[in-house]
């Protein structure tokens, strides 16, 4: 399995940037065919979304915000069995030795040494003068980070 995992503490923006990435994808010939969205009860999103990549093949991504607790991993298991198969992930996942990490990879049986895992890491920003400022900073240059990522091997989607 590939995997394209957006890493941070908690309340670094990790939901926010993977909302921004379903839009762009959505934006650019993608649909939604299993979930809801846009996300009705919270900012957290669980979907599979179909479009074509580059090489015009029928792909199928599985979007996921929320890692914050077993319950909610498992979730996501039980959400990615039901709508097989998949071609990647795309999804949030807690620092490096931050609950409830091992989990997440436990869980989701994902094997560093056998699937694809490309993280992005996230970091809090500064609260100054200029928050706004930086904060729109960092989610634009985040968001070109991700849209590169995918545009690229091995996902090759956009």
């Amino acid at each position: 399995m590939i995997y394209l995992l957006i890493g941070g503490a908690q309340s670094v923006g990790k939901s926010e940037a993977i909302i921004r990435t379903a839009d762009y994808l959505l934006n650019n010939g993608f649909s939604v065919i299993a979930g809801i969205y846009p996300p009705t009860n919270s900012n957290d999103i669980l979907i599979v979304v179909e479009g074509l990549d580059r090489a015009k093949n029928k792909i199928r991504i599985l979007i996921n915000s929320a890692t914050d607790t077993v319950d909610i991993i498992w979730g996501l298991k039980k959400f990615y069995d039901n709508n097989l198969p998949i071609d990647f992930i795309i999804s949030s996942v807690r620092d490096d030795g931050s609950y409830p990490r091992t989990e997440f990879f436990t869980i989701m049986n994902i094997q560093p040494n056998v699937d694809t895992i490309i993280e992005i890491p996230l970091a809090k920003i500064t609260r100054r003068n200029v928050f706004n400022t930086a904060l729109s900073w960092y989610q634009t240059t985040i968001d070109r980070l991700i849209q590169h990522t995918l545009s690229s091997s091995p996902f090759n989607v956009i």
